[in-house]
């Protein structure tokens, strides 16, 4: 499964015109009182024409994958992402779904 994923990331850019980029990200989770151990993930990405975009890349512990798209017309604003992550931690996949819809007042 991850060598499909990480086919179609690296054939979309010879499919569409993209701009390539790397991105590192850093993420402490805080529950209760106390910071759990941070996780950091360096991602090679591709931002599409049509406002999608892709990245995938290796974490603290395992890889990661990222879709998604955004939309502005006027004062709304509508983004979404699929994001996958596989760690050597646990025996499960993960992922999750997000979808941001915004209104900003004024110009």
């Amino acid at each position: 499964m991850k060598r499909l994923i990480m086919a179609v990331i690296l054939t979309i850019p010879m499919i569409a015109v993209a701009n390539p980029y790397v991105e590192f990200k850093n993420v402490v989770p805080f529950r209760d009182t106390y910071s759990q151990t941070s996780t950091s993930h360096l991602r090679l990405g591709y931002k599409l024409k049509n406002n999608l975009y892709v990245e995938g890349g290796v974490m603290s512990h395992g890889t990661s994958y990222e879709a998604g798209y955004k939309f502005s017309r006027g004062n709304w604003t509508i983004k979404g992402k699929w994001e996958g992550t596989d760690s050597n931690q646990r025996d499960t996949f993960n992922s999750k779904l997000e979808t941001e819809i915004r209104f900003t007042f004024g110009e």
